[in-house]
């Protein structure tokens, strides 16, 4: 049987919440060991570098609804 992944989301929000918890839980800390090791320095290097770029052209910068929206289209 094929599981899509709007099936399995819907499943995990009927979850009590301690539930959904440990599940979030999981699932964060498998992402986290998937991700380069990154130092905090290095992290407030790209967010100047990002904040620079905002700066310099105000018109590129999109809303915290039109990036949810953009990776929701990407996804499908």
């Amino acid at each position: 049987m094929t599981v899509t992944i709007d099936q399995v989301y819907f499943s995990a929000r009927s979850l009590a919440l301690p539930d959904l918890g440990v599940l979030v839980t999981r699932l964060l800390g498998e992402l986290s060991t998937a991700l380069p090791n990154t130092m905090d320095h290095q992290l407030t290097v790209l967010a100047d570098v990002r904040e620079a770029e905002m700066n310099c052209d105000p018109s590129a910068i999109i809303t915290h609804e039109d990036m949810l929206a953009f990776i929701q289209r990407s996804q499908q």
